[in-house]
């Protein structure tokens, strides 16, 4: 399996099909209530303010879903050439920068308008800078990382203790000072008691990654901090994951606000992976192949389940419960109100009355 990612034929074929799909996505995917709350908020961001340029341009979601797609390929561009810290062989990379391409999280932040995907892709370049040794870069990209609506503490935290340990001065006091400046200006505040959110917190990271692929991202993270090498990007993803997870106890915690740092760190549990199976002889690696597969089997099952979400939705009879419901209801109920000559909406819930804006279609006084 890993050795045809050797054949530059099998490699390109992919990514420019992996393109097309996400493109296809992009464009026939109707806007979903939490991209309009995006837009329409009056928070700024560098992703929102592109996209709201872009919307004056290209009309309908085409200017809205430029701004991830562009940067999704970016991210791809980024994430393949900070892999060679990591593997040697090339196929080894290719195989690797499969795996974050068709992460559920990854398809769907290339996909729909979000902070997540300006926040991953100044996370690479942040780690790209620092493999170059090119220090204002690596200040621009933390800096402009303060402006995304993320926990951009999170990434702040780990690369403090990087350098602090690894006696990085001047990246330590910046990561210092822009993480008391996040918490600072931070949503996050620790308090109340327990609600129970843990659960739903690991349910979310198993549909981001799969769930799978979440419980070895999770042992990868523990077996690094026992045995290393725990380098910039462990100290980032573990950061990130342990927060989450010490948050979550008290609090409901955003997902898309702490995966960027964690997808940033995909190459670790595959990296993990060849490590402890190439290091035993042939015969012995059968457990670890099979186990392999069921991974990258899950893996697949649950990208497909995203990108093939439409038809899914019409096979399955249109479940109201289903997760891509909200995103054909709402666009099926405003041509069914303009149908019958209305020009406003009925009272709805608070997260879809901006997506009935969007559409044109103002709340009845």
């Amino acid at each position: 399996m890993i050795r045809i990612w050797r054949d530059d034929r099998v490699f390109y074929t992919f990514l420019i099909l992996y393109a097309l799909v996400i493109a296809a996505l992009a464009l026939t995917t109707p806007l979903s209530p939490s991209e309009a709350q995006l837009f329409y908020r009056q928070e700024w961001s560098p992703a929102v303010w592109a996209a709201r340029l872009l919307h004056q341009v290209f009309l309908g979601t085409l200017g809205l879903r430029l701004v991830p797609f562009l940067l999704g390929m970016l991210n791809l561009y980024l994430f393949y050439h900070l892999l060679p810290d990591y593997f040697e062989r090339i196929e080894d990379r290719r195989f690797t920068l499969m795996i974050f391409a068709i992460l559920p999280g990854v398809i769907a932040a290339n996909v729909l308008l979000n902070d997540a995907v300006f926040a991953l892709s100044l996370t690479l370049l942040f780690l790209w800078a620092y493999r170059r040794r090119v220090f204002w870069l690596e200040a621009l990209a933390l800096g402009v990382l303060l402006s995304t609506a993320t926990a951009s503490f999170a990434l702040y935290l780990g690369v403090a203790l990087y350098a602090w340990a690894h006696r990085e001065r001047a990246l330590a006091l910046l990561a210092g000072g822009l993480l008391i400046l996040s918490l600072l200006g931070g949503r996050y505040l620790i308090g109340g008691h327990p609600q129970g959110h843990l659960p739903e917190l690991f349910g979310i990271y198993a549909a981001l990654f799969s769930p799978l692929f979440f419980v070895y991202y999770f042992y990868a993270l523990y077996r690094v901090a026992l045995e290393g090498p725990r380098d910039l990007y462990w100290s980032i993803a573990f950061s990130a994951l342990a927060l989450s997870i010490l948050l979550s106890i008290r609090q409901q915690v955003l997902i898309v606000d702490f995966s960027p740092y964690l997808l940033a760190g995909t190459m670790i549990p595959v990296a993990v992976y060849f490590r402890s199976m190439r290091v035993r002889m042939r015969r012995f690696q059968r457990r670890y192949r099979i186990a392999g597969a069921i991974v990258l089997i899950t893996l697949l099952l649950s990208s497909m389940a995203v990108i093939l979400h439409r038809p899914l939705y019409e096979l399955l009879g249109r479940p109201h419960h289903f997760f891509a419901a909200p995103l054909y209801e709402i666009p099926a109920q405003i041509e069914g109100l303009r149908s019958r000559g209305q020009s406003c909406h009925p009272p709805v819930k608070r997260r879809y009355d901006v997506l009935y804006r969007f559409y044109g279609m103002p709340a009845c006084k």
